[in-house]
């Protein structure tokens, strides 16, 4: 298990995060599901700095500051920290040699072992990464089987959400008694997802913002820095998306071959409904390949990466985007991933749509079936 340094408000404190969406547009489920006391998900060093990585500090800004060990570095002629806000999150960057570090100030006392850069661990390595919570151990284990198969992946880093089914270090010895050669990493992240925006957050109607889910955007940028900047190439993808190019080509290798290190590209919809009627959660993947003619939903764009040509303080890793960068206004003609519909726990909304089987409307996937059958997954 990788320890994290996290910094958290004191329950008997009166200061807390003020949500930046106004109470107007909270839905009922909005206070239960904010991030009210993480002050930094955890201090780590990056070569000669330390970084205070954490949600947006919002009116934490401040008392924040009035720390003696803020304050001293922040001002003068030749300041010692940095602040760099991003979308959705934080990081101080310390010009800093101790590996203790104390914190005291309005928003309390704190004792930080500054934890080690672990990125030497995936030098080199095609990785690949998702933040996740209760997806089936099968399901994560025949994700990574596609694309160590299809993609040449070598490398698998999981952020586990705090996952109530099992426990984590039941997920770590899956993946490694599964694939020995791989490096593999499972990171506890313990942390408030987040309320949704748009219509997952709807009151009255209405779309609301995306304002106030930071832990997913957290995990990427954690990721980046302390595991990944070394990697030779980062694909995000979640548990239930599987991407394809019809020449089949390597989405890694693609991306390190391309000018800026960048490829984005959307997704579609592969249906629940298969010819040998699957009860539902019971499927894996390689028994879902049918696409729904009647299906008209669009899948969010995901994207692979090279970490060492992002810009450190101008670019920030989203979950669909790769803020600040050029390349991220372009979508990727040639790669486009498979969203199944069946490889869901409904979390978020009941996305099973599986119907008797009728050919007329449901018709194969054939990249996705070969796809499959490279990898010794399909099921039919």
């Amino acid at each position: 298990m990788t320890p994290l340094s996290t910094c958290r408000i004191a329950a008997d404190s009166p200061v807390r995060r003020v949500p930046p969406r106004p109470p107007e547009l909270r839905n009922s489920a909005y206070a239960g599901q904010f991030d009210w006391d993480t002050l930094f998900y955890d201090v780590y060093r990056v070569g000669r700095r330390v970084v205070f990585q954490g949600p947006p500090l919002l009116n934490l800004r401040e008392p924040a500051e009035q720390s003696g060990y803020f304050a001293k570095r922040l001002h003068g002629l030749f300041p010692r920290a940095r602040l760099i806000e991003r979308n959705r999150s934080s990081e101080y960057w310390v010009r800093e040699d101790a590996d203790r570090i104390v914190l005291d100030g309005p928003l309390g006392h704190y004792e930080i072992a500054v934890q080690p850069n672990l990125s030497a661990r995936f030098a080199g390595r095609r990785v690949l990464h998702t933040l996740s919570r209760n997806n089936d151990i099968a399901w994560i284990l025949d994700w990574v089987r596609f694309y160590v198969a299809v993609h040449g992946a070598d490398a698998v880093l999981l952020y586990d959400n705090g996952s109530t089914d099992y426990a984590s270090d039941d997920l770590r010895a899956s993946l490694c008694e599964a694939f020995p050669a791989l490096v593999t990493e499972v990171v506890d992240w313990p942390f408030a997802y987040g309320p949704q925006g748009g219509m997952a957050g709807a009151v009255d109607g209405a779309e609301t913002p995306w304002d106030s889910d930071y832990c997913q955007t957290g995990s990427l940028q954690h990721a980046r820095f302390r595991f990944l900047g070394e990697a030779r190439s980062v694909l995000n993808v979640d548990i239930d998306e599987l991407v394809l190019s019809p020449q089949n080509t390597s989405i890694f290798a693609a991306t390190e071959q391309s000018r800026r290190g960048f490829i984005k590209f959307e997704g579609r919809w592969v249906s629940a409904t298969t010819p040998h009627a699957v009860p539902r959660g019971q499927g894996l993947h390689g028994d879902f390949w049918l696409r729904d003619a009647a299906e008209t939903d669009e899948c969010p764009p995901k994207w692979c990466a090279v970490p060492r040509k992002a810009n450190r303080v101008k670019h920030c890793w989203s979950v669909h985007n790769l803020f600040g960068a050029r390349a991220n206004r372009r979508i990727s003609s040639e790669f486009a991933y498979a969203h199944m519909r069946g490889i869901s726990q409904g979390w978020k909304e009941n996305r099973w749509d599986a119907v008797d089987h009728d050919p007329a409307r449901f018709t194969p996937d054939e990249p996705l079936r070969a796809a499959f059958v490279k990898a010794g997954m399909l099921r039919e």
